[in-house]
């Protein structure tokens, strides 16, 4: 019969604790996976909304280049309107020319020196409402006058007033014509002038 003896009291033996369970592994997994699960969240949430300002701020940027572009072009149309230039320019030219004709009338130059004078303060006694001069030309044995009316049958009584001026006393009208044009048909033009012509 063969006896051996065997020492339980060796290492190989003893009972070995482990320090980690393996419940403890699985709950430490858990809570990592619900930590990153978490952390996951809370970032994509953030990561939208940076994208949804992002979104906004260009919304932003779009609409003030939108505006800038509008206001640009404003600018661009107020800077080349010269509409208003062209009215100053008009107006000096009017002003230029009514200081020649000033000039013209103190020089007593006219014609036979007599001057004009006279035929203008004879127009100016004849005015009447909604008739109005637009050309008048006198020489020694010419007179021609342009104007317009708001009403045509006022044009024959306002020259039957011409026999009342003194001035115009001698004087034949050989012309007498009415006109209105279509594209201001709101008025009549009248011309009357005497016999000859004035040169040019």
């Amino acid at each position: 019969m063969i006896v051996q003896q065997i020492n339980f009291y060796q290492d190989r033996f003893r009972e070995k604790r482990l320090w980690i369970s393996s419940a403890q592994v699985a709950a430490g997994l858990l809570v990592v996976i619900a930590a990153a699960a978490i952390w996951s969240f809370l970032l994509k949430s953030e990561l939208s909304q940076l994208e949804q300002r992002n979104r906004e701020v260009k919304a932003d940027r779009d609409r003030v280049s939108a505006e800038l572009i509008v206001v640009n072009a404003n600018l661009a149309g107020l800077l080349e309107d010269n509409q208003l230039d062209r009215r100053i320019e008009g107006i000096v030219r009017q002003i230029s020319a009514r200081k020649k004709v000033l000039n013209f009338v103190e020089a007593n130059r006219f014609g036979s020196g007599q001057g004009f004078s006279g035929y203008l303060v004879a127009l100016s006694n004849l005015q009447v409402d909604d008739i109005w001069l637009n050309q008048i030309r006198l020489a020694d044995n010419f007179v021609q006058i342009k104007g317009s009316a708001l009403d045509a049958a006022e044009v024959p009584g306002y020259f039957d007033r011409f026999s009342d001026e003194q001035i115009f006393h001698g004087n034949r009208f050989d012309l007498f014509q009415l006109s209105r044009a279509r594209d201001s048909d709101w008025k009549v033009d009248f011309e009357i002038a005497t016999s000859g012509g004035l040169d040019e």
